[in-house]
């Protein structure tokens, strides 16, 4: 199972954390100057290569970090509610990150028409209550096996449940049927694009992967006329030979909306894994602050990271000026980790590795992460990672 790092966050680095504090080198401060949810400081802390951690943001993510594992959130049950959220999410930051859509402290977390099926599920789990699954038709225990075993029949049963129910008005009607038809339109071309570039990497030809599936239909799964995803049994045998159709197929195509039932579970779990850091003893050795990073005062002995706001992204609520912080890099004689895509020519790559990133609701796509440092440090920094090696093999 996949170690959860920090709070869920925008850009969180929690899927490579380890890999990127392994090649960092060691010191007597971890400083995380754009720590967001602190998945980096987690890392670092439990890492054994610092005795000191230093997380900033401008944000007050880090604030909501260090209440996580002084143990706040040990006991988090909450289901919060569209209303509530809109009410809480100025003052409280577990409810504006947890909470919210991408974990972006702006919109709720569920659309309109999927937030009872979510509460439902919520009940279900957290509470052991089941009533409102049996008001839907539905006998379960609200788990993610049994949701995945009879998705269609649960769709079924919820949507006929939500028009009866909830839908007022034929106003209301309509507009959730012009929407779904504008997600559906959505979704679809990004899965065409998943399996058109599953097909390109593959080196094969459309007519190939026809003969190979004894079917006519690979014209509808790869063009926009009358497109459709493949069956279950097609897209298992498309898997083994198109290596880059790597997403299980309930994930990519079945009722994600139901898959990821305990998405607002998943968030709450990573705040309680938090606790663990108590036995390290690491409180008193953790300073939060909140600020710009150039206000930072930055001590002596410390290995300085920093993950910025990715050039060309959108969706953290604040601009940030990239020219400003290359020359602010420039000026400083120590050296400075920064994890981007891409930097100016005079920053070096001296580590990248590939993960998947989710690119929507429905298809995940792998991107490529980089560590840079400038060009005029590189070589002291891996004469530094040599030493280090060098003496842990020969302690």
């Amino acid at each position: 199972m996949t170690k959860n790092y920090g709070l869920p966050y925008m850009g969180s680095k929690n899927r490579i954390a380890t890999q990127l504090i392994q090649v960092l080198p060691s010191a007597t401060t971890f400083v995380d100057l754009f720590a967001g949810g602190c998945a980096m400081t987690h890392a670092a802390m439990e890492s054994g290569k610092y005795k000191q951690f230093l997380a900033n943001d401008i944000t007050d993510m880090p604030q909501l970090f260090d209440r996580a594992i002084r143990g706040e959130y040990k006991n988090e049950k909450r289901w919060i509610d569209r209303e509530t959220f809109q009410r809480l999410k100025t003052q409280d930051p577990y409810v504006r990150s947890v909470w919210s859509f991408g974990n972006r402290g702006k919109e709720y977390l569920y659309s309109k028409e999927i937030e009872p099926w979510k509460r439902t599920i919520h009940h279900a789990r957290v509470y052991g209550d089941y009533s409102r699954l049996k008001e839907f038709g539905i006998i379960s225990d609200g788990s993610r096996e049994d949701i995945r075993k009879h998705h269609d029949e649960y769709k079924e049963k919820y949507a006929a449940w939500y028009l009866r129910v909830v839908m007022a008005s034929d106003k209301e009607f309509n507009e959730l049927r012009k929407n779904l038809k504008l997600q559906q339109e959505t979704t679809s071309e990004e899965l065409r694009q998943y399996l058109c570039d599953a097909l390109k990497d593959s080196g094969l030809t459309q007519a190939e992967v026809q003969r190979r599936l004894g079917t006519q239909m690979t014209g509808h799964y790869f063009g926009r006329s009358q497109w459709e995803f493949p069956t279950r049994e097609y897209y298992k045998q498309m898997q083994s030979f198109m290596p880059k159709l790597t997403q299980d197929y309930d994930e990519v195509v079945g009722l994600k909306v139901l898959l990821d039932c305990v998405a607002n579970l998943e968030s709450l779990g990573s705040l309680q894994s938090l606790q663990s850091l108590q036995s390290l003893e690491s409180l008193q050795r953790l300073t939060i602050t909140q600020g710009s990073y150039d206000a930072v005062s930055l001590p002596d002995d410390a290995v300085v990271y920093c993950d910025p706001p990715y050039k060309g992204t959108r969706g953290y609520g604040f601009t940030f000026d990239h020219e400003a912080f290359y020359a602010w890099l420039r000026k400083q004689n120590r050296p400075i980790f920064v994890s981007e895509y891409n930097m100016p020519d005079d920053f070096e790559c001296i580590f990248e590795v590939k993960h998947i990133s989710k690119l929507s609701g429905t298809t995940k796509n792998a991107v490529t992460e980089r560590l840079f440092l400038r060009k005029s440090q590189v070589a002291a920094y891996r004469k530094s990672i040599e030493s280090n090696l060098f003496a842990l093999f020969n302690t």
